[in-house]
């Protein structure tokens, strides 16, 4: 009899600590993927010996070679429908040459732009797969200041062993928020915004 008092005791005091939040991120975290970036940048180099061995004599310098050199950049964004459409920002994917996504479970498959707005910083990316976990996107025109915000994201994608979305938690600060169009020199707008104190790191 105790032992199952004790169970049964264990079992409410587990199904207590699934609140609201932690049932929501439950949801959430499957269709949340790690986006890794690949960038081709051409640039020109000379041999360093060379270089300072024809500088001795004041002659023209040597031609330059040519070399291609990748860099590698992670980012963050979530899958928001069965067609495997994933939402990003432009800032994630500017410049890519190659894109791919890792899901949760470690599953990485290749990834499309498929449509991207660089003044509004948002990206679309397509990827292909089956039963892809997803989130419908929800409305924000009812937000109050107050509510409780979660920021979930993958932005170190590869680079951890675990590849469960990273959580952090805030209120709504403000609604509609506009930002200056002088920030970025207008390369950016960032209009109707939700402001909250929610830790977000870049990426």
């Amino acid at each position: 009899f105790v032992p199952a008092v004790w169970a049964n005791a264990q079992d409410g005091i587990t199904e207590s600590r699934r609140n609201a939040l932690v049932k929501a991120i439950e949801k959430a975290s499957p269709a949340v993927v790690s986006i890794n970036i690949i960038q081709t940048q051409t640039q020109r180099v000379i041999d360093p010996f060379l270089r300072d061995f024809w500088g001795l004599f004041d002659v023209p310098p040597v031609r330059k070679r040519v070399r291609n050199r990748e860099f590698h950049s992670v980012g963050s964004g979530f899958i928001f429908d069965k067609d495997g459409h994933v939402l990003t920002n432009y800032h994630v994917i500017e410049g890519a040459t190659a894109v791919s996504v890792n899901l949760t479970d470690g599953t990485r498959l290749d990834a499309q732009v498929v449509g991207a707005d660089a003044r509004a910083d948002v990206a679309v990316l397509k990827v292909n797969g089956e039963d892809l976990p997803c989130l419908s996107l929800g409305r924000s025109d009812d937000l109050m200041a107050g509510e409780w915000v979660i920021a979930i994201g993958n932005p170190f994608g590869p680079y951890m062993r675990d590849p469960q979305p990273t959580v952090s938690v805030g209120v709504v600060s403000a609604n509609q928020r506009r930002i200056s169009p002088d920030i970025a020199g207008g390369e950016r707008l960032y209009q109707d915004m939700i402001q909250t104190d929610a830790a977000i790191n870049p990426g």
